[in-house]
C-alpha cells in the first residue's frame, strides 16, 4: 500500500478548468472518498492519481515518490471501473488470474489467490461460468475480484455501483468495509452519492466545481460542515435552509424562525460575539432529523402548521410552516398529526448551523 499526495493539482481542458489548486493527502490503508456532484472535477483527480491524465499544474507522490510522469502500469495500481471489465471469451477464473499472471510463481499459487479474491466476493460457485451466463450484479463483483487479487500499491474505483439496480447497490456497498479489511490496501472511491460514501468511507473528500472543500471523517463533514454546499450535499433528507436574522436581548441571543424565535446556547453566543453588528440577513441551517414535534406547547418551541405530509414507511417527512418560513422534519410514523393541524417544533440547539449567505460560510 501507498501514501497518497496530490499537490497543489490544477487540470485545464481547453477553456474548462476541471481542477483548481487541489491538494490532498491520502494516508496508508485509507477507505477515501472522492465525493461531488456531476462536474466536480472527482473523476478527473482520479484519472491524474491514476495516471491516466496529467495535471496541467501540480505533482502526484506515492509515498514520497513522484509518479506524475508514470504510467499506470509503473504506479502499481489496480481499478475498477464504472462498467464490469470482462473477456466474453474466458471464464470467471481465467479472468480474474489474467490479472496475476505475471505475478505468481506457480499454478498453486494461483489458484490460492484466485480462490481467495472469488471467496470474499462470494463468486465461488460461478468461476467456471461465461460472461453471458451470469447477471450484472456478479460480472461487477468480478471486476472487483480482479482488481483485488492483485499485490497493488492503490486501489481505485470509479463509481463501481453507480449501474446496479438498488437492492444490488446496497448489497455490495454493504461488503466493501470487509473487503477493504481483508485486502488491506489504500482505497480510493469516487462517487457522487453521498449516502454510498457516508456508509463506506473511513475519510471524504467533497468536491465542487473543480475545487475541494472539505476532507474529514463522515461524522466531521455531516456534523461540522465548512459551508453551506457540504451542509446540502450531504445528509439525506437533505438540510433546511431558514432566511433569519440574530437578536440579542439581555445578554441572550435569539434566532427568529418566521413568527417566532428561539433562544441558542452558550456555545453559539460565544461563536457570534465577534459578529455582533452583523446579525441580520443570515440563515439557519438544521437537519430534517434534529426536529422534533410536538402536539402540545413545550418550553422554548415554535408554534406552527402541518403544511404536507410525506409516509417513508416506519418515518414521516413533515414540512412545517411558520409565517413565511418553511422547514422539514423526520418523525415517527405512529405520531397522531395531519396536514393543517397546528403543531411545535422543537429545534435540536446542539445541531443549528448559523450560515453568512454572501460568503456560505458556516458559522457555527
Amino acid at each position: 500500500m501507498a501514501k497518497v499526495r496530490a499537490d497543489r493539482i490544477t487540470k485545464v481542458f481547453k477553456t474548462l478548468k476541471a481542477l483548481d489548486d487541489v491538494s490532498v493527502t491520502i494516508d496508508h490503508g485509507l477507505f477515501f472518498c472522492l465525493l461531488g456532484p456531476s462536474g466536480s472535477g472527482k473523476t478527473t483527480l482520479m484519472r491524474i492519481i491514476a495516471g491516466l491524465e496529467t495535471p496541467t499544474r501540480g505533482s502526484v507522490f506515492f509515498d514520497d515518490e513522484d509518479v506524475t510522469e508514470l504510467s499506470p502500469s509503473e504506479r502499481n495500481i489496480a481499478m475498477v471501473f464504472q462498467f464490469p471489465s470482462i473477456y466474453p471469451s474466458l471464464n470467471i477464473y481465467d479472468n480474474i488470474a489474467l490479472a496475476i499472471r505475471r505475478e505468481v510463481n506457480s499454478k498453486q499459487e494461483e489458484r490460492d489467490r484466485v480462490r481467495w479474491a472469488a471467496s470474499l466476493l462470494r463468486i465461488e460457485e460461478h468461476l467456471n461460468k461465461r460472461y453471458h451466463e451470469i447477471d450484472f450484479g456478479i460480472l461487477q463483483r468480478v471486476s472487483i475480484a480482479k482488481a483485488i487479487v492483485r499485490k497493488a500499491q492503490v486501489y481505485i474505483f470509479d463509481e463501481p455501483l453507480s449501474n446496479l439496480d438498488t437492492k444490488l447497490r446496497e448489497s455490495l456497498r454493504s461488503e466493501f468495509q470487509r473487503i477493504h479489511k481483508e485486502v488491506g490496501g489504500t482505497f480510493i472511491y469516487v462517487t457522487h452519492d453521498q449516502l454510498e460514501a457516508m456508509a463506506i468511507a473511513d475519510k471524504i473528500g467533497v468536491l465542487r466545481d473543480g475545487r475541494l472543500y472539505q476532507v474529514g471523517t463522515p461524522d466531521e463533514i455531516y456534523y461540522h460542515p465548512v459551508n453551506k454546499f457540504v451542509a446540502y450535499f450531504i445528509g439525506s433528507p437533505t438540510i433546511n435552509f431558514v432566511d433569519t436574522k440574530l437578536k440579542m436581548v439581555e445578554n441572550k441571543l435569539y434566532a427568529y424562525v418566521g413568527d417566532s424565535y428561539l433562544q441558542l446556547g452558550e456555545e453559539s453566543k460565544r461563536a457570534l460575539q465577534s459578529r455582533v453588528d452583523k446579525l441580520e440577513n443570515l440563515q439557519l441551517g438544521i437537519r430534517p432529523h434534529d426536529i422534533s414535534i410536538s402536539t402540545t406547547p413545550v418550553a422554548d418551541s415554535i408554534p406552527c402548521y402541518v403544511n404536507y405530509i410525506e409516509s417513508l414507511g416506519t418515518s414521516l417527512l413533515v414540512e412545517l410552516k411558520s409565517g413565511s418560513a418553511a422547514f422539514k422534519c423526520l418523525c415517527d410514523a405512529t405520531i397522531n398529526i395531519k396536514e393543517g393541524m397546528q403543531v411545535y417544533a422543537v429545534f435540536d440547539k446542539e445541531h443549528i448551523h448559523i450560515i453568512d449567505p454572501e460568503t456560505e460560510e458556516v458559522i457555527i
